[in-house]
């Protein structure tokens, strides 16, 4: 085919992988649902006022081990003690390691713990009930260490989802459609040869001359 509409380019992939992105990105949002963050911070008080480098040091070793097992197995204790749930330790303790996340100052004595939840009041139960056992456990080495650890805020139950409303992400994967549609539209077309171009089909395709004398049929 020649003219003008040999080179024209097709127009139809940018609106449907408008469409497709839209529909992705607001099928991902509903399903993953709202989730909720709560923030809680802690510093780290040396017996020694002058050894502030002291305290943020530690302070980032105890954000480092603030999710580990025998953190949150004291926090998961403390939660069913006071009655925060039904779940196992094990299961508790599973919930708090993937939902709650440690980090301190790189120049202030200050670590800050957070959890995310479905639900704005486990957020901020479970971030705290691994803040008090982290200081518990800083409590029994302080001898050893010369510091402790004191609550500096406790978290709250936050009153908007941390996540983007599905609006938002329906926005986001829209504009990742257009992207993946606009590079589709401006790709070459892939010329598609002719049986003839093609030798196997060429071969197959020849006519055959008619047989004649013995071997004729």
């Amino acid at each position: 085919m020649s003219g003008p509409a040999a080179g024209r380019r097709p127009w139809w992939p940018l609106p449907v992988a408008l469409l497709l992105g839209a529909l992705a990105g607001l099928a991902f949002s509903l399903g993953r649902g709202p989730v909720y963050t709560a923030d809680a911070y802690i510093t780290v008080v040396p017996a020694d006022p002058a050894a502030t480098a002291s305290a943020v040091n530690y302070a980032q070793a105890y954000a480092r081990i603030a999710t580990e097992p025998e953190i949150l197995a004291v926090a998961a204790h403390n939660a069913a003690a006071a009655g925060g749930g039904g779940a196992s330790p094990a299961a508790a303790s599973e919930r708090l390691r993937r939902g709650v996340r440690a980090s301190a100052s790189p120049d202030a004595p200050l670590v800050e713990l957070s959890a995310s939840a479905a639900d704005p009041v486990a957020a901020a139960e479970q971030v705290n009930t691994v803040a008090d056992a982290l200081i518990s456990y800083a409590g029994h080495h302080a001898a050893a260490t010369r510091v402790r650890l004191v609550g500096f805020t406790k978290a709250f139950p936050p009153a908007a989802p941390s996540t983007p409303p599905p609006v938002l992400t329906a926005a986001v994967g829209a504009a990742g459609g257009v992207l993946i549609g606009g590079l589709a539209c401006l790709a070459p077309p892939v010329p598609i040869p002719a049986a003839r171009d093609l030798p196997l089909l060429r071969s197959l395709t020849r006519p055959r001359p008619a047989l004649s004398g013995r071997g004729a049929l």
